[in-house]
């Protein structure tokens, strides 16, 4: 019998995600780094660009002082409803209503400091060792600052690095949020946050920077780019343990091909064209993949009612519209579709995606595209018009819902060689959509998987035949190793 998680229980989960969120990229403070430039200036900048968290570091001033920038820095921080912590002091903290403090191993303990502010107030402490780790735990943080990770000049007194492993073991003994600092800049970010830590504490590779904001967004990016990377390889973990059923009305040209990769990834899959059983199918798999590419006179009515059933129970269900253009009766097809059934994901190339928008043009020539530029637009207008996540596949592929961007810069131009790696990725998508509550990401890791696996196997193969092998067996081998050391993507957002 499952536990009933109490009110108690719950709080405590929703103030951990929210401590998490919070401190994906706190700046800490450094008046010396800054010159004669405006600290109040900076921070607003700093925000603007991506801060969560903003620490107010000062060793130096004396109380008055420092409790009038304090004072200041938080009419900045309120504006953007941004968290402001102050180092050490606990009393400047309570004068101004600070969100919280932090302290070191030196000042004042936890339990105090909490007395002081009261439950409410968010209270950080620093570990430099897995002994002060560990000991943390029993204090009761909301969230523990490791470092210094990398050796750093931005604090004098700092203890000798601890490096990538130990940060590792310390997150994997706790369960109390991590933020990691020290050193910390944008050549290793990447490594940072794939150890597990929660969020990362900046100083210098944004105070030192002649542009805060630009130097800001460029780290929130990649620890962006980091957690979109975690989740992938969570997501494949998960296909793996689970054996997700992914049903399939397919292409017959690439439907051994499709099983076969559904396979590689970790998923179970299943290809029937029976609308008998459709039903009874349906509601025990755990995602539906849609491929149009061999038109049939029955497929209408099969793919519909498959799609209205993925509807009814509530099934993850990818389309892939291939040749969409090629003809009236397969754009009618997918016009019918797209009326009576809500897609989870559609994915296909430029050609085929801007017949989506426009039924009375066509825009390609078979499967293949002859068309390019304007992706963002395009797959933008059609995701918020289906409110889908939209995959446009070509040289550069580009995964689109109504709020964020990714292009993946992944593949080989041998991997045109082959048919069938645009439907082997939506089975790829499909068998992660089975798997996960983010279906962007599950789009994004299927398009990346397949690129990345293309891009390795290109790299050694004799002709199209151990091509095809190569990607097979680079899919079937995929970890989250591969995906961190290949993974080449740019990530934005649309306003």
């Amino acid at each position: 019998m499952n536990r009933k998680i109490d009110s108690i229980e719950i709080d405590n989960l929703i103030h951990t995600q929210n401590i998490k969120e919070i401190s994906k990229l706190c700046l800490v403070t450094d008046r010396e780094i800054l010159g004669n430039r405006d600290l109040n200036l900076v921070i607003e900048e700093a925000i603007l660009g991506g801060a969560t968290m903003i620490q107010l570091r000062e060793k130096e001033l004396c109380y008055d002082e420092f409790l009038s920038l304090g004072k200041s820095i938080k009419k900045i921080t309120d504006k953007y409803s941004i968290p402001l912590i102050i180092n050490d002091n606990v009393q400047v903290a309570q004068e101004i209503d600070a969100t919280g403090v932090h302290l070191g191993q030196s000042d004042m303990s936890v339990t105090q400091a909490r007395k002081i502010l009261g439950k409410d107030k968010i209270i950080g402490l620093s570990v430099t060792t897995e002994e002060e780790a560990e000991k943390a735990i029993s204090f009761s943080p909301d969230y523990i600052g490791i470092g210094p990770i990398f050796s750093t000049s931005s604090k004098r007194d700092a203890s000798f690095p601890l490096g990538l492993e130990k940060l590792k073991k310390i997150i994997n003994n706790t369960d109390i949020p991590t933020m990691a600092i020290g050193g910390i800049n944008s050549s290793n970010i990447l490594d940072v946050m794939t150890s597990g830590v929660d969020g990362v504490a900046v100083i210098s590779e944004i105070l030192e920077k002649d542009n805060i904001r630009t130097a800001t967004h460029n780290m929130k990016i990649e620890i962006s780019k980091a957690e979109y990377i975690s989740q992938i390889s969570e997501n494949i973990k998960n296909v793996r343990t689970t054996n997700p059923l992914v049903l399939h009305l397919t292409n017959l040209v690439t439907i051994n091909d499709c099983a076969n990769v559904t396979l590689a990834i970790g998923g179970s899959p299943l290809m029937s064209f029976c609308k008998e059983e459709m039903e009874e199918l349906i509601s025990i798999s755990s995602s539906v993949v849609l491929n149009i590419g061999t038109m049939d006179s029955s497929m209408r009515d099969i793919a519909v009612f498959m799609g209205e059933l993925c509807n009814k129970y509530k099934k993850p269900i990818i389309l892939d519209p291939v040749g969409v253009g090629a003809s009236n009766s397969r754009k009618e097809l997918v016009k019918t579709l797209l009326q009576n059934i809500k897609f989870t994901s559609i994915k296909g190339n430029l050609s085929e995606i801007k017949t989506l928008l426009d039924f009375s043009k066509s825009f390609g020539k078979g499967v293949d595209s002859i068309d390019f530029g304007n992706e963002e637009e395009i797959g933008r207008e059609l995701a918020i018009k289906y409110n889908t996540v939209i995959a446009i596949t070509g040289k550069v592929d580009y995964i689109i819902d109504k709020n964020r961007i990714v292009k993946i810069y992944n593949g080989n131009s041998s991997m045109s060689k082959l048919t069938g790696t645009g439907c082997m990725s939506t089975s790829i998508i499909g068998s992660l959509l089975g798997v996960s509550n983010d279906n962007f990401i599950s789009v994004l890791g299927g398009i990346l998987i397949m690129g990345i696996s293309g891009e390795l196997g290109s790299n050694n193969y004799i002709g199209n035949g151990s091509l095809k092998v190569q990607i097979l067996d680079n899919i079937s081998l995929f970890n989250e190793t591969i995906l961190f050391n290949n993974s080449k993507i740019e990530i934005g957002t649309f306003l």
